[in-house]
């Protein structure tokens, strides 16, 4: 039982720092439609999409770093367990839209982020700028994700010890007091 609560404390994390990133709505950004003389190249053959220069090479655009400042640990995440694949959609985006590889990977990353917001801005014509880190979101969500994963901790930490959630802020220590007036955050008794 305390083992099934801290895996689901722990599985919520990320979702729950997710709440304290934000996108800025730039009514004056435009498409970048950079030299891209040449878009990358769908090979039927093997059926992958090949880069046409070295300004379309994943190396050209930004890092796996990058993806987690603008838009948190989904499309962090999915870079590092499926490369490949990020690699092939952002290729995929850069011929259809004719964007640069910077433009494409930061609207993947929207995507991998909310699927259905990420549309609904495209299909209402709404201009984002995904690209851009805003640097005081960033310190916002750092702040707030330490408090976050903070409390989460210590709500693990009280459901494997049977101790007050509480107890921290000094208001009992005992298990016993904290059962007797229901005043426990977890139910830790069998």
């Amino acid at each position: 039982m305390k083992s099934t609560i801290a895996f689901c404390i722990l599985a919520c994390l990320p979702t729950i720092a997710l709440a304290f990133t934000a996108t800025t709505i730039a009514s004056s950004l435009t498409r970048s439609s950079s030299s891209l003389n040449m878009a990358p190249r769908y090979d039927k053959k093997a059926e992958r999409w090949s880069p046409s220069s070295d300004d379309e090479s994943a190396a050209a655009g930004y890092d796996i770093w990058g993806s987690l400042l603008r838009q948190g640990p989904q499309p962090f995440f999915q870079r590092l367990v499926k490369p490949d694949d990020y690699d092939q959609a952002v290729l995929k985006f850069m011929a259809g839209d004719k964007v640069d590889r910077n433009t494409a990977q930061a609207e993947m990353d929207a995507y991998l982020r909310n699927p259905n917001d990420w549309a609904y801005t495209r299909m209402g014509g709404y201009k984002v700028d995904y690209l851009t880190i805003n640097k005081k979101q960033v310190a916002l969500t750092v702040v707030w994700s330490a408090l976050i994963l903070t409390l989460g901790a210590r709500g693990v930490y009280c459901a494997q010890t049977g101790e007050n959630f509480w107890a921290i802020l000094g208001l009992t220590s005992k298990v016993a007091e904290c059962v007797d007036y229901n005043a426990c955050v977890f139910d830790v008794t069998d």
